[in-house]
This record gives structure tokens, C-alpha cells and sequence, in this order.
């Protein structure tokens, strides 16, 4: 275990991928605030921290407030953005720059390489989506903390599910594409495309724009994320994507 700590650590300890979710991070939350502030504005409020914001929504029983930030498909766009990001770094980068010539003699396998490059992409991913949520939440809700469970206990389970199924679908497709292309510019291009074509081609019956659209419905009391649909696009087809990419790191030489 220990031998793999210290892999473990290494592959976290990249001040690229560090900064990267830092400024991440800063610009998901900067939008989703002010998205929040045009939506209390908009509703004849001058601030986003008055408990009025919490009315529920008619239509679904959802925070009006809240719902301003979940349905925000450039931010949740951008999000997706630095996912892949995160991925070509995390899969690429080693090998764009040469350090993966140097650790190959070390005594490693392929296998451990893929499982812990992808428990600190799993991280770094996490994080950059649930941290902008989080923190605009309390920076404008500290002062009705207490009761924000209550508010939020309609949807929130809902929203979590989703949010894990987005998560490890642009995981499943920034690993396969780093993994199969020559660099991680490639790598980018390539996700890009595959997570823009649904907004492109009008639909939303494929991700992320599938989850984006069902984020926004969380605690409708006509949404359940329990459906063959969400758990086929969330965990099934990242599972493949996983197992392609398994098989393909096992058939280089360095990782």
C-alpha cells in the first residue's frame, strides 16, 4: 500500500491540474452567483440572502433561488469543459512531456498506473462540480445555514444523483479519448466535440446535456433519476468506456 500512496500522491500533487481546478473552481461559482443575483433581482429582491428567495417554486416545490444556479447549461457546460481538462492532464500529460519515459522503470504495472490516475481524476473531478455549488451556497446563505436542509431536502437527493451520473460520464469520455489519442490537445478537441454535439444537434436525450436538463427537473414531483434511462447513460455506458480504457492502457508501453 504504500508503494501506491506514493504514486497516489504524486499524481495529485500536480500543480497544473492544482491550478487549473483553483480558477475552475472561482469561474463556475463567479457565474453561478451571478446568475443567482439576476434571478433575485429579477424577482424584485436586491439580495440573494433573503429567506423570501426560499418561496417554493409552484411548479415543482423547488427553491426559486437555488433553481436559478441548477439549470445553467454554460455553466454546467463549462464544468463539463474542465472535466476533460482535468482528464487530458491527468492522462496525457505525463506522456505529452516526457516524465512517463521516467517512471516506466519503475515498479509499477499499467494496471496500478490506470486505477490511480483515475481515483485522482474521480477527485479532481468531484471537486471542481461540487465545490462552486457549495460555495456559493453558504457564501450567500450563511446567515439561514440552519435551515437550508429543510429547504433543500425536495431536491437535493435528486441533484446528487444526477450530478454523480454527469461526473463519471465525462470521466468515462475524457479517459477513453486521452487514453486513444496521440496528445492531450487532441485528446480536448475530441471530447469537446463529443459533449457539445447534443446541444448542436437540438437534442437531450444524450449527455451531458441529458443530465444538464434533468438537473433543472430535480425535485419535480414527476422526475425520478431512477429510470433505465439515467442509470443506462450514468453508470453502463461509463463502465464500458472504463473497460475500452483499461484495454488500451494495458496495450501501451509507457502510460
Amino acid at each position: 500500500m504504500g508503494r501506491l500512496y506514493t504514486l497516489f500522491r504524486w499524481k495529485m500533487n500536480n500543480l497544473v491540474k492544482s491550478v487549473l481546478l483553483l480558477f475552475g473552481i472561482l469561474l463556475a461559482g463567479m457565474a453561478m452567483k451571478q446568475s443567482l443575483m439576476t434571478v433575485s433581482s429579477s424577482m424584485g429582491f436586491a439580495s440573494g440572502a433573503q429567506i423570501e428567495l426560499f418561496g417554493p417554486s409552484k411548479a415543482s416545490g423547488v427553491s426559486t433561488a437555488i433553481l436559478g444556479m441548477l439549470p445553467l447549461d454554460d455553466v454546467w457546460t463549462l464544468i463539463s469543459f474542465l472535466v476533460l481538462l482535468l482528464g487530458a492532464l491527468t492522462f496525457r500529460y505525463d506522456r505529452d512531456s516526457g516524465v512517463a519515459k521516467s517512471v516506466y522503470s519503475l515498479p509499477y504495472s499499467n494496471d496500478e498506473f490506470l486505477w490511480i490516475k483515475l481515483l485522482s481524476f474521480l477527485i479532481y473531478g468531484f471537486l471542481v462540480v461540487l465545490l462552486p455549488f457549495a460555495y456559493v451556497t453558504l457564501t450567500t446563505y450563511a446567515s439561514i445555514a440552519g435551515y437550508l436542509p429543510e429547504i433543500t431536502s425536495n431536491f437535493m437527493t435528486d441533484a446528487q444523483i444526477i450530478l454523480t451520473f454527469l461526473v463519471l460520464y465525462l470521466m468515462a469520455i475524457a479517459t477513453v479519448v486521452s487514453l486513444a489519442s496521440p496528445n492531450a490537445f487532441l485528446a480536448f478537441m475530441v471530447g469537446f466535440a463529443l459533449i457539445y454535439a447534443p446541444r448542436v444537434i437540438g437534442t437531450s436525450e444524450i449527455p451531458p446535456q441529458l443530465f444538464i436538463d434533468a438537473i433543472a427537473r430535480s425535485g419535480s414531483a414527476d422526475f425520478t433519476p431512477f429510470t433505465l434511462h439515467y442509470f443506462g447513460w450514468g453508470l453502463l455506458v461509463p463502465a464500458v468506456l472504463f473497460a475500452v480504457s483499461w484495454v488500451l492502457i494495458r496495450r501501451r508501453d509507457v502510460v
